[in-house]
């Protein structure tokens, strides 16, 4: 072995050209494999940072007709005393906080929990403690736990925190502890309190009484398998269902219920897997392109080298010793490129995590540990071993008698070594066009995504939103400022008329929802026409609510499309009248005239909300999802205090960035202590709409262009070489009169040749490419005919284009020093 070592390094030393491009072609393909696995590994494979995280589940129930997933407190306590394969459990659920009593108020994320949360999650405070069992339901004491980023960045890192309080939601709030660092269970946590739910008030079930939305973790006991979970999810969903009142039953509501545990680590990357794992197969694709061209590098060489390899199978190398020492040299030719490939990939993971897309935002930032090492080491050498297989097996079937008798002016390595060089060009030709149709689909998709009517002007508007804490948000009696509607109300118009005095304000408004918001309050569920013959509650139409003040569509500018908008007649007291939108008047009210006509909500709603206006459609959570039915109510006509959360939407003269702090100074002038939070422009709204397919868009497109410039030279070193191997045949087709043009065309013709053969198999591989990519497109279906008829056009033209410097060579062979 040492041996075989020295000889390759001296071989490698007298061809160093080979050995540069080798490198290079190495250390950025197995480079960018190493970062995405760094991706991969840190966001999927990486255990959670908490002790035994591989027992943590995150449970909920679905059922009815729609099967949507919930977590009532009622079932959480059941499931809690009933369970036989969980070791403790805890339900939660988000929120945002103001924290007041400072010079400018701020909102922060915050989770209410129940005391067993902490213990699910296995983990202990850094200082302080956690919750206690007498620190919980509606009567806890105002008690908090803060994150370690939010004592770091907020509390100086105060090492007498515990004990002090802080002022949320009006209200002082003792804190009792800090989280280690690393502790971020909701993401972006800052702060976690007792959850205001108590058993007694969830029990009995009953449909007239309302039932708390949470979410619930489990810690499985160790040793339970995924059969035995199954089967007690499966008999604790019968019990549980059968401990609802009839009226559930005859309602829908739990139709086809059914418990589920799903890993948490799965739970948090769920949303992000499937294009992980389509980033991990167009790397690896590269990679073996990469191997394909290094492996007609080596070919060639051999080919070179079949003099020498000859003498040394006639002094007695047998062929395993010529096999093992080309295996020696293709390994030592992967070696650096696996070192560079090192630098290559840390290089891509600090600019990764300076750049942080939104879709990894949410995520840990990205790392190399000892397991990116190793894939690296083990990558290289399967890599060596992959791209130096053919050649070494080609250099021990030489001719001896053949090569010999050459006396050293061998240009041809054999018809066989030909066909397996056109062959590697097929495949890595063929793995080009599959990245490219996915690169083109994505593109596709990506300009229809960007090109999507909004339903409304996006440029110029401005938004914010506010959090106005009463006692119903568990504000308690030092919320009372905002503990009604009339309250609320007064404070959104007392904002509005300073909002719209501003000399750069054309028009204001507020609303429950901002489109292109995934994290909006939509109000959601079903409702009757009157009029029409009753049917049962699951087989009623469904559609958003949403509320909003009378210049919402005014100052949105989304057109009317029939009726009216509301005005000064809708007041307080007046018969109560909606907005309805195009896609909920064509659903519903097919082949009418909607206007007039009445929505019932509730089982005693008698007098219902009346239509008086049909609006276009706009993209509401998401760009990519189609316009939902959508009813508009008036801020001006409601009763109940829930208006708490809401977004104030400007549109400005100009630039709407620079009316950020004039537009929040009229907030505080009216409240000093009401933070004013997610203030973005529209236009940034569609960025982050769009941030996901760009993400798909640029990375594979990188990859595809890297492809195609690997691709390319490989066709161009197979013509480079099959014109240096015919020069004698060139000049007697020259000699006999063949023009220029003619030997152009049959260099051309074969290159052209294998473009049409690997564009033949590459679109098979793309066929079985686009099951992967279904969920990252918007309006292009995955198998679309312009992308598969455009693409292969596009590889025959580089794959000719690759040819033509070769072929322009061909043309000019003089024949006399040819056949001499």
């Amino acid at each position: 072995m040492i041996d075989d070592m020295r000889h390759a390094v001296r071989g490698l030393r007298r061809d160093p050209v080979l050995a540069l491009t080798a490198t290079l072609t190495l250390a950025v393909c197995i480079g960018a494999n190493t970062a995405v696995f760094s991706i991969v590994n840190s966001i999927l494979l990486r255990p959670l940072p908490y002790p035994g995280s591989e027992r943590i589940r995150w449970v909920r129930e679905r059922a009815g007709k729609y099967q949507l997933e919930f977590g009532l407190g009622a079932d959480y306590y059941s499931l809690r005393e009933q369970s036989r394969i969980f070791e403790d459990m805890a339900a939660y659920d988000t929120l945002t906080l103001n924290w007041n009593g400072i010079e400018k108020p701020v909102q922060v994320d915050a989770a209410q929990v129940t005391p067993s949360f902490f213990r699910v999650m296995g983990s202990q405070p850094l200082m302080g403690r956690y919750l206690s069992p007498e620190e919980q339901g509606v009567k806890a004491p105002p008690v908090v736990v803060l994150s370690y980023a939010f004592w770091r960045g907020h509390m100086a890192g105060d090492a007498q925190v515990v004990g002090k309080a802080i002022t949320l939601d009006r209200m002082p709030n003792t804190i009792i502890g800090v989280m280690p660092q690393g502790f971020d269970y909701p993401a972006g946590t800052q702060i976690w309190r007792p959850l205001p739910m108590d058993e007694a008030a969830q029990r009995p079930r009953s449909v007239m009484r309302p039932m708390r939305m949470v979410n619930m973790l489990a810690r499985v006991k160790a040793g339970v398998g995924r059969r035995m979970l199954d089967t007690e999810l499966s008999r604790l969903a019968h019990t549980i269902r059968a401990e609802y009142p009839k009226d559930f039953e005859t309602a829908g509501f739990l139709a086809g219920m059914a418990i589920r545990a799903q890993p948490l680590q799965e739970r948090l990357t769920g949303d992000v897997r499937p294009a992980l794992m389509v980033l991990s197969g167009a790397v690896g694709l590269v990679l073996l392109i990469a191997c394909v061209n290094v492996a007609n590098l080596l070919l060639a060489r051999a080919s070179a080298r079949q003099r020498e390899l000859a003498v040394r199978l006639a002094l007695g190398s047998g062929p395993g010793r010529i096999i093992r020492q080309m295996l020696t040299e293709s390994a030592l030719l992967a070696l650096p490129g696996g070192l560079a490939g090192v630098a290559v990939a840390y290089l891509a993971v600090e600019g990764l995590n300076a750049w942080k897309p939104l879709m990894l935002a949410r995520y840990p930032a990205v790392s190399m540990d000892l397991a990116a090492l190793a894939f690296t080491l083990g990558l290289t050498l399967a890599t060596g071993l992959l791209f130096g297989m053919a050649p070494a097996v080609m250099a021990a079937r030489v001719s001896i008698h053949e090569a010999l008798k050459s006396g050293g002016h061998v240009q041809s390595g054999g018809r066989l070594v030909t066909r397996l060089r056109h062959l590697l060009v097929v495949a890595e030709l063929g793995v080009s066009l599959v990245l490219l149709i996915g690169a083109g689909l994505l593109a596709r998709s990506f300009l229809k995504l960007a090109s999507a009517d909004l339903g409304f002007p996006a440029p110029n508007l401005l938004t914010m939103r506010v959090n106005l804490v009463g006692p119903e948000n568990g504000g308690g009696p030092a919320a009372s400022l905002y503990a009604t509607a009339e309250s609320q109300l007064r404070f959104y118009d007392d904002v509005l008329d300073r909002v719209k005095a501003l000399p750069m304000v054309l028009a204001a408004a507020v609303s429950t929802d901002v489109p292109l918001s995934p994290e909006g309050f939509y109000q959601e569920g079903d409702f009757r026409v009157a009029g029409r013959t009753p049917v049962a509650r699951a087989q009623r139409p469904h559609a958003d609510f949403s509320v909003v003040s009378r210049d919402f569509f005014h100052t949105m500018k989304i057109p009317l499309l029939r009726g009216r908008t509301f005005d000064a007649q809708d007041i307080q007291g007046s018969p109560d009248r909606i907005v309805i939108n195009e896609v909920l008047a064509r659903k519903i009210f097919a082949g009418e005239n909607p206007l007039g006509r009445r929505i019932l909500t509730g089982e005693n709603d008698v007098n219902g909300w009346t239509i008086i206006g049909i609006v276009g459609n706009v993209r509401a959570r998401d760009l990519g999802a189609e316009p939902e039915p959508l009813l508009y109510r008036c801020l001006c006509q409601s009763h109940t205090p829930f208006l708490s959360r809401m977004a104030f939407i400007v549109r400005t003269a100009r630039d709407p960035e620079a009316a950020i702090r004039a537009v929040e100074s009229q907030v505080y002038a009216v409240d000093r202590n009401q933070p004013v939070f997610d203030v973005r422009t529209m236009e940034e709204r569609l960025a982050r709409s769009l941030a996901p397919q760009r993400f798909y868009l640029l990375i594979v497109g990188i990859f595809a262009c890297i492809a195609i410039v690997l691709a390319s030279l490989g066709i161009y070193g197979v013509m480079s070489y099959l014109v240096t191997r015919r020069t004698r045949e060139i000049g007697i087709r020259i000699a006999m009169g063949a023009q220029p043009v003619q030997v152009e065309r049959l260099v051309l013709g074969e290159s052209v040749t294998l473009a049409v053969v690997a564009a033949l198999a590459g679109l098979g591989g793309a066929w079985g490419l686009t099951r992967y990519l279904k969920s990252m497109l918007y309006g292009v279906t995955a198998l679309d005919g312009a992308t598969f008829a455009a693409m292969p056009v596009v590889l025959i033209a580089i794959a000719a284009a690759a040819a033509f410097i070769p072929a322009r060579r061909a043309s000019r062979v003089d024949p006399l020093a040819a056949l001499r």
